[in-house]
């Protein structure tokens, strides 16, 4: 049997189908790898589809809450001060945030009031949540679905919902008490400028640095001021706006302002000044109203001061005529009585009567009697002008002071000074004496010096002391009488201050203008 021959063509087949099939299956497998490869991105893409919808989705809701939310916000803005207003738009655009706005209705009830959309109605698919204002429940937000939808959270309510509905029923609550709080203010600012019209006074807020923040024309003040025109500008420019307005008086008013500013102190001013033939009074009280800022009250007291006026000159001539019966009436009858005593002591003298010394010791009593009703005349009726007027009665109570308490009390003056008007005459003498009792009775002085001297057209009344040191918060100080100084000297237009002397003590002093006379017209009187 023969042995075939390699073929070598067959050879080069068999290798050739080997190397395909190798080569087939590579690639096989390469498509198998690259089909599992796209399934897995299939299956990511799907996935990554499917969180992306449901992003999306849950984006839109977000996007319909907000837009519920501006819509609600921009309904407070376009209702401003009506609460029912904005109530009556809120519960019409809530559906539109829900999952099914077509199936959706709404109800808002806040205390005995209730807002809903025209198709609510009760139904077994309801959403709700608690209204509070300040703290306490006033009501409640409904949301209802009209048909029954698929569970997906809180019923057929999305989780999301549930943070919708307490936000919105926080808004709402929050919107109410701002209504609320507005009604109040409004009330407030209402009844407050009713006060504010009532009150006659003129009112103004200053900067410290003098810019007019605030004006309010007063009854018989600032009439033909514009606001408007003043208001920015700086209360040293009024002057230049309104000729007749006082710079010095302006100047002073905006010191005591800064004044008042610095010490944190509420102040009460008067300022007295004429125009033509008329005197004017005002009250000027300044407190702080906010930082750096000082709210003003101008009080128009001129007829106040007129009528106290008045009073005080009544009183005075009351005591005037108390003391001149005294004087002219009592001690004359009295006068007459020790002269009868006396010629009675004589003739029982004469015969020897025991009784006699009786009769002595009566005179003496009546004499006594008719020296102390002169005092008590003096007392009421101490300035008599045609006895030598102010100067005399003040050097006459400082001789008595010396007598009476054993201190050293002097009268001091450069020139005679004059005061032509008995009744500021009087009021300076009470000043004097009223100081005078104070540094004996307050400050324990041993040392008092009356001085009243004139200069330049104003006359000063100054009383010092070397007594105790004046303190202001020292509550015996505070009694009626150096109120009763001040209100004296602001009667007859004049200054009065009282502070503490360098050398120790205590200095009064009381100045005015325009009160006195010369020499000559005084004696003539």
């Amino acid at each position: 049997m023969g042995v075939l021959a390699p073929n070598p063509e067959s050879d080069s087949l068999e290798r050739r189908a080997d190397t395909d099939h190798k080569h087939l299956l590579n690639e096989l497998e390469g498509l198998r790898r690259e089909v599992a490869r796209l399934r897995a991105s299939e299956q990511k893409h799907e996935r990554v589809q499917q969180a992306l919808q449901k992003r999306t989705h849950a984006l839109g809701e977000r996007v319909k809450e907000l837009n519920c939310l501006y819509a609600m916000s921009s309904l407070v803005e376009r209702h401003k001060g009506s609460l029912e207003g904005i109530l009556e738009g809120t519960v019409e655009i809530i559906p539109s945030a829900w999952q099914y706005p077509e199936i959706a209705a709404a109800r808002i009830t806040v205390g005995a009031h209730t807002y809903a959309t025209s198709n609510y109605r009760e139904t077994p698919w309801r959403q709700s949540a608690d209204i509070h204002v300040k703290g306490v429940k006033e009501g409640t937000l409904d949301v209802v679905y009209l048909e029954e939808r698929p569970e997906c959270g809180e019923g057929p309510f999305l989780k999301e919902e549930r943070s919708l509905i307490n936000s919105m029923a926080k808004g709402i609550g929050e919107t109410v008490e701002r209504a609320a709080a507005e009604d109040a203010l409004k009330e407030s600012v209402t009844r407050n400028k009713a006060l504010l019209n009532a009150i006659p006074d003129l009112i103004f807020r200053v900067h410290k640095d003098g810019t007019i923040l605030d004006f309010k024309k007063g009854k018989t003040l600032g009439r033909r001021i514009s606001p408007a025109r003043i208001l920015g500008k700086k209360i040293m420019e009024l002057p230049d706006e309104y000729p007749y307005l006082s710079r010095d008086v302006i100047r002073q008013g905006f010191q005591n302002a800064r004044h008042v500013l610095e010490t944190g102190e509420t102040q009460i001013f008067e300022h007295r000044f004429s125009r033509g033939d008329s005197v004017y009074n005002y009250e000027v009280l300044l407190t702080v109203s906010g930082k750096d800022e000082v709210l003003g009250i101008i009080r128009d007291i001129t007829e106040r001061r007129r009528l106290e006026k008045q009073v005080l000159e009544v009183s005075e001539w009351e005591q005037q005529r108390i003391g001149q019966d005294l004087h002219d009436s009592l001690s004359q009858q009295l006068a007459g009585i020790a002269y009868l005593s006396k010629v009675l002591e004589q003739k029982m003298a004469t015969k020897s009567l025991r009784e006699a010394f009786d009769a002595a010791e009566i005179v003496s009593l009546i004499n006594e009697a008719i020296t102390q009703t002169k005092g008590l005349a003096r007392g009421l009726y101490p300035v008599r002008l045609e006895a030598g007027g102010l100067m005399n009665a003040l050097s006459e109570l400082a001789t008595n002071v010396e007598r009476l308490f054993g201190i050293s009390c002097r009268f001091e003056y450069d020139r005679p000074v004059f005061v032509s008007d008995s009744i500021t005459a009087i009021h300076l003498y009470r000043i004097a004496q009223e100081a005078v009792n104070n540094a004996i009775k307050h400050g324990q002085a041993k040392n008092i010096v009356i001085d009243l001297n004139t200069e330049n057209e104003t006359t000063v009344l100054t009383i010092r002391n070397d007594g105790l040191a004046f303190r202001r918060g020292d509550p015996l100080r505070k009694g009626m009488g150096l109120s009763i100084m001040k209100h004296r000297a602001s009667m007859i237009g004049a200054s009065f201050d009282i502070r503490n002397d360098p050398d120790g003590g205590t200095v009064v002093a009381c100045s005015f203008q325009g009160k006195q006379g010369d020499e000559r017209k005084e004696k003539e009187r």
